[in-house]
């Protein structure tokens, strides 16, 4: 049986929501000359169900027990792989119809790798141009656009994504597969094919890559990219630089958003003293006494911080400048309002000086109101003592009045007797 024309490899792992999408992208190609090896490396989602709901004779589908990783997975896959060429489609991203006619096309007789421009999705298969990755894809583009192409693995990883890979088999065998690094071992095998001959770059985009939440590049290992960028970054510099003078080598690596300067000088330097690349490679994984860089920070007394990316130390630097500018602008501020504060003291010392004599003012008023209470108590107390005096006197008046009463009651009656009236006859006759 004749071999296909392209084998397509697809590892796959937890992406039960798109796998299909994926592998219905490859087996609705333009291209139909091709097989389509799939293996689920031991997913624990319902990707392997996914995969098996998909009948086609062109597809191979192989699972693991255990999982084995990206780049072992890969290999796996490749080396199973009959095709003339081999492409490869992560179980996140999808193909256009036409992307393997046209890279097969373009790759023509070349023995090189090809890679084509990206379309940025997100996880509803909705375009994604704002997503910081596309925007940085697209300035890597705009930066390499003008470049010759021993520039472009310098300046970023422009494929983006193994899904991006088209290369004739007989490449891969005498190159070799992937490095057991996490996450950027699809940079290095670009690195390392591209090392005699420079890579296709054929900018329609022909693969569409898929921005989400589990994105491998969005795990949070920040020590192991420090490692691995940095050992990047050193092959990059020891390979072919051809049609690169020291300046263009030199700008095309300060694009690099994540050159880590200090780390990549560390690993230029452990380079050229280790036996081979086995040995520089082995510095991306952390060792018995952790990782290397931040052994080194801790010998040297240094802050850890200093191997951080380009990106990341002009972030930093910028981010320091605004916080001067804040800090400037808040100074000037706190200068104004002490003047104002000041102004307000003096008014408040005035104001408190005023409150102070009216308060004396006051305690002398209040003392003088408390000498004023204790004279009309006292009159008072006099006014109380004549009033039970009166109070007396009338009792004793009304006493009096009783016994006058009483007794002009006897008299009334004594004058009233015939003796007494006969008395007064008589004296009225004298006169």
């Amino acid at each position: 049986m004749p071999a296909p024309k392209i084998s397509v490899i697809v590892p796959a792992f937890n992406h039960e929501a798109y796998v299909v999408d994926a592998l219905n992208s490859v087996l609705g190609q333009s291209l139909g000359d091709l097989e389509l090896i799939v293996i689920d490396d031991a997913s624990r989602d319902g990707t392997w169900d996914a995969i098996q709901s998909i009948r086609d004779p062109r597809l191979r589908a192989l699972r693991h027990e255990h999982n084995r990783g990206a780049h072992a997975t890969l290999n796996e896959g490749l080396g199973l792989a009959s095709g003339d060429f081999l492409a490869i489609l992560n179980s996140d991203d999808a193909f256009h119809p036409e992307r393997l006619a046209r890279m097969v096309a373009a790759l023509d007789s070349d023995a090189r790798l090809a890679f084509s421009g990206v379309d940025f999705i997100d996880s509803d298969s909705q375009p994604a141009p704002g997503h910081e990755r596309a925007l940085d894809y697209a300035s890597a583009c705009a930066r390499c656009a003008g470049q010759p192409p021993a520039s472009w693995l310098l300046t970023s990883n422009l494929a983006i994504t193994t899904s991006n890979f088209v290369f004739p088999r007989s490449l891969f065998q005498r190159i070799g597969g992937f490095s057991e690094l996490r996450y950027t071992h699809d940079w290095e095998w670009a690195l390392r094919a591209s090392t005699d001959t420079p890579p296709l770059w054929l900018p329609e985009p022909l693969v569409r890559y898929r921005v989400h939440p589990s994105n491998t590049l969005a795990e949070d290992d920040v020590w192991r990219h420090i490692h691995e960028n940095a050992y990047i970054q050193t092959l990059a510099l020891g390979g072919s630089l051809d049609g690169l003078d020291a300046e263009g080598a030199c700008t095309a690596l300060l694009h690099n958003t994540s050159l880590p300067p200090l780390a990549t000088l560390c690993f230029g330097i452990a380079a050229r003293r280790l036996a081979d690349d086995t040995a520089l490679r082995a510095l991306t994984r952390p060792g018995p006494d952790g990782w290397f860089l931040r052994q080194l920070a801790q010998a040297t007394g240094l802050n850890d911080g200093v191997f951080r990316s380009a990106r990341q130390l002009a972030d930093q630097q910028s981010a320091l400048g605004a916080q001067q500018c804040l800090i400037d602008e808040r100074w000037a501020t706190i200068q104004q309002m002490s003047g104002i504060i000041a102004e307000r003291d003096a008014a408040l010392q005035a104001q408190a000086e005023l409150i102070e004599e009216r308060a004396q003012a006051m305690a002398h008023m209040s003392a003088e109101i408390a000498h004023r209470d204790e004279a009309i108590t006292a009159q008072g107390r006099l006014l109380e003592e004549r009033f039970a005096a009166m109070e007396e006197m009338g009792r004793e008046i009304h006493a009096r009045d009783q016994i006058v009463s009483e007794q002009s009651a006897v008299i009334a009656r004594l004058m009233a007797t015939p003796w007494n009236r006969l008395r007064r006859f008589v004296t009225k006759l004298r006169h």
